[in-house]
């Protein structure tokens, strides 16, 4: 890849607006990161290399897609801005992106043609608007909308453009492949407050356009400068019959500092109504920055009407989002059959990140680049959950330092043509039978470490493939649920001096105590010791245990995982404490990535406590 262009002095402390170096974030606290557990599906990045076919770097641009090609305008060809108090030098004009390209993944061809040639036909505050950085997009059909975005007005300041841009798509691809025509004709602009935003988003719902979040900077980018943030969703419907532009019934959001965001991920969802219908709507997730320069945290739910709210973030029931917090490359994908939401996160900058090896979550508070994926699935019931993808952005070195390059930042997904989705892009994932490309990632930001680092504008193209992984068979009774029959069922056959093979849940090719971890870890999601199976281990547990009267009974294998059998050997007694304890989630709240093993200690203190205070009843 190109050399690095500028050198970062921390993520956290230039980007953001906060006075202090390690910004409060939304709330103190994260949900887990699940990691380990049963997704219906692996998603590997795999290096997609197209020879000697040019490429652009580029990061935070505008795309559209027609005919499987793809068509890239704006954004920037350095790396992530510089820090200092000169504008000029933090966003240089020089490297706004000027061209537009055409790239046909599968062909192996490009195409590009700059937005100033003569041919192009258009003026210097057109082009100015057009090579933005963090504009907002929406593809209609042949029509991509933009709006806003920020950049160098030429001969006056850095400006947050007032624009809303529609673009004729096959025809901009047509001029750009060499057809005798001009730019122009294929490009309408009207100009308006209600655009004047950069960093956030914008997705066509219910055939009306939401511009999400966001804010209007104005004059250079500095340090410590700072935006007015819309705080809304601004929602309008788009006139557009290839002459005319405009927009009409124009509906506002009450603003709230709550919805005081940008550069963030704002995703298309489908979800049941309740009545077997499908429903399209938006979810924002995280993004920056809170009043005192932190990371949001919760997400906010936008209905088909454009109508945003947020959970309350004081409840401990409420999602909070710990990685991938950053706008990213990203895709959702959708089952009908169990009602469930697939968010899908590649990389970019997160606030924690996982070690694999420890399997603990690390916290950063200067917002590293990450290489890590995660997935927040949406249940039937609308709870959120965030799982760690087993598998990340691949190795991949700089070819001048040799480290380590971290990819996804300001990054896009590129559907692949064929993909089965709902009117919103959302992934039909029933439709998915058997392994598929579903599309590819392309351009971002890549760096060289996580923190003060060096940066550069990507031209990698990664290809996203997805596998689809059956759930294991482990309703080993039928019922339709995993519960604590199955659990039982899989420790008497621990217990079998002939076990049935389809016990064997880890496919290790036996069936022994490795198969009960991977079942109560992975499959159920719980903590050892959680007798009640409501996916914590706590007191609670220990007086339902204790008061089934099973404890060192002297009655051969006649215990349970509900009353105390946590090793599966038949019994209730010391040693099932031991592992429970061991594990390390007592009171811990839901199983996430592992925590520090509870010292001997704390397990046998609690024990002692529990006896003493005569949960556990007389026997005899």
């Amino acid at each position: 890849m190109n050399a690095f262009r500028i050198f970062v002095l921390g993520v956290f402390v230039t980007i953001s607006s906060g006075a202090t170096l390690f910004g409060q974030h939304q709330t103190d606290s994260f949900s887990p990161v699940h990691v380990g557990t049963h997704l219906p599906y692996e998603i590997d990045l795999v290096p997609y290399d197209l020879g000697e076919t040019p490429l652009p770097s580029v990061h935070s641009y505008a795309k559209a897609q027609w005919d499987g090609k793809w068509l890239l305008i704006g954004g920037r060809t350095n790396g992530l801005h510089a820090f200092t108090q000169n504008g000029f030098d933090n966003f240089p004009p020089a490297f706004q992106n000027r061209d537009v390209w055409v790239i046909d993944p599968v062909g192996g061809e490009s195409w590009h043609r700059s937005l100033e040639e003569t041919s192009a036909g258009l003026s210097v505050l057109q082009v100015d608007s057009l090579s933005v950085t963090n504009n907002q997009f929406a593809q209609v059909d042949d029509r991509l909308y933009m709006t806003g975005g920020y950049g160098y007005q030429t001969d006056f300041d850095f400006v947050t453009f007032d624009t809303l841009t529609s673009i004729d798509v096959p025809g901009l691809i047509s001029w750009i492949q060499g057809a005798d025509t001009i730019a122009a004709d294929h490009i309408r602009q009207i100009h308006d407050p209600l655009f004047t935003v950069t960093g956030g988003a914008m997705y066509a719902m219910n055939g009306r356009m939401h511009l999400v979040f966001g804010q209007d900077f104005r004059g250079e980018y500095t340090q410590f400068g700072n935006g007015v943030y819309t705080n809304q969703v601004r929602s309008f419907s788009i006139e557009d019959d290839g002459e005319q532009l405009a927009v009409h019934d124009i509906v506002m959001s009450e603003p709230n500092e709550i919805f005081r965001r940008r550069d963030l991920n704002v995703v298309p969802v489908i979800r049941d109504d309740g009545n077997g219908e499908q429903v399209e709507e938006l979810r924002v997730l995280s993004g920056v920055f809170t009043e005192a320069g932190g990371a949001w945290t919760v997400p906010v739910e936008i209905d088909s009407s454009g109508n945003p709210s947020m959970p309350d973030s004081n409840s401990p029931d409420t999602f909070k989002q710990a990685m991938n917090g950053y706008h990213s490359a990203k895709l959702g994908l959708y089952s009908e059959s169990v009602d469930e939401m697939h968010i899908l996160l590649f990389g970019g900058i997160s606030v924690n990140f996982v070690d694999r090896e420890t399997q603990t979550l690390i916290r950063d508070d200067f917002l590293p680049f990450i290489n890590q994926s995660t997935a927040i699935v949406i249940n039937d019931a609308g709870n959120y959950e965030q799982h760690l993808l087993p598998n990340e952005f691949p190795v991949i070195l700089d070819d001048e330092s040799g480290k380590q390059l971290l990819f996804g930042a300001n990054a896009e997904f590129m559907i692949s043509d064929g993909i089965s989705t709902y009117e919103n892009s959302v992934i039909r994932l029933d439709d998915l039978h058997e392994q598929t490309t579903v599309g590819y990632i392309f351009g971002g930001i890549a760096a060289d470490q996580p923190n003060r680092g060096n940066t550069a504008a990507s031209g990698r193209i990664f290809e996203v493939v997805f596998t689809p992984v059956a759930a294991p068979d482990i309703d080993f009774d039928g019922n339709g649920v995993i519960d604590a029959r199955d659990i039982n069922l899989l420790t008497s056959q621990m217990r079998s001096a002939k076990p049935d093979i389809r016990f064997d849940v880890d496919g290790s090719g036996k069936v022994d105590a490795d198969d009960l971890t991977f079942l109560i870890e992975n499959v159920v999601g719980t903590w050892f010791g959680d007798a009640n199976l409501d996916r914590e281990f706590g007191s609670a547990d220990l007086v339902t245990v204790f008061q089934a009267g099973e404890y060192e009974d002297q009655l051969p294998h006649n215990s349970l995982w509900e009353t105390g059998d946590w090793n599966g050997d038949g019994e209730f007694d010391t040693s099932d404490f031991v592992i429970a304890f061991q594990g390390g989630g007592y009171e811990h709240g839901t199983r996430s990535v592992a925590v520090p093993e509870a010292s001997p200690s704390v397990a046998i203190a609690t024990l002692l406590l529990a006896l003493l205070r005569g949960v556990r009843p007389s026997i005899g």
